[in-house]
């Protein structure tokens, strides 16, 4: 994986040095600390220029699983939340929701980006469908579109989240590594917080693997995702 400098990235963003501090802290920007010092992932910033955000704050990833959870009414994550709680989650995915042709994906990025940290990978091909198969992995983005009747068919890739908790025994246990953006056959969603009613399913709600397509780099992959937002 390769890094630029935290002032490197300030000049092709036009930002502050400090701002791009702020990102990576923020979780808006993916980076790797080293000590004091912040290294921007390279790929992450080719994205960020390619497709900028929303001006929309991003939600925390809590708040981004309640909103996801009220996209799908996923019972499991609405009911345990309290009354107001449970409004807010609602009021912000009708958001999401108000345009029934063509939804704004530049929102649903913004708002959503915090709910899990990427993780780009190499996979030995002949291990990708054990991974799949893993009760730690829940299928999404690309390994989860047929299912709500996406026209995709990816042949030797895997997309996912797993747990915080579980990253390191099935990096370990895959024989993952990290790759490039053009290299990575797995994309795994790390969660930390929030998000844990997800892992009671095999695959992914609808509103959770269209906030994954929307993500993806192809036009066929994106088209998908917003399709399938606006089908919600």
């Amino acid at each position: 994986m390769q890094y630029v400098s935290v002032a490197e990235a300030a000049a092709r963003l036009k930002v502050s040095p400090r701002r791009v501090r702020q990102l990576l802290k923020d979780g808006g920007l993916a980076g790797h600390r080293v000590g004091e010092t912040w290294l921007v992932v390279a790929d992450e910033l080719e994205s960020r220029l390619e497709s900028p955000p929303s001006s929309g704050r991003p939600l925390s990833s809590t708040s981004a699983w309640d909103v996801l959870a009220a996209l799908s009414e996923v019972d499991e994550g609405l009911e345990p939340l309290s009354p107001p709680a449970r409004s807010r989650a609602r009021s912000r995915a009708k958001q999401l929701r108000r345009h029934s042709s063509g939804i704004d994906s530049n929102e649903w990025r913004s708002a959503l980006r915090r709910r899990a940290e990427l993780h780009r990978l190499y996979a030995h091909p002949g291990v990708v469908a054990d991974l799949l198969a893993d009760r730690r992995v829940v299928c999404s983005g690309i390994s989860a579109a047929q299912y709500y009747g996406a026209d995709l068919v990816v042949l030797g890739g895997a997309e996912g989240y797993v747990r915080a908790s579980d990253l390191d025994n099935v990096l370990h246990q895959y024989a993952l590594s990290a790759a490039s953006k053009a290299d990575a056959n797995v994309w795994l969603r790390v969660v930390s917080e929030g998000g844990d009613w997800l892992f009671r399913y095999r695959v992914a709600p609808a509103s959770v693997v269209a906030a994954d397509l929307m993500e993806r780099e192809g036009s066929r992959d994106h088209a998908a995702g917003v399709r399938l937002g606006a089908a919600l």
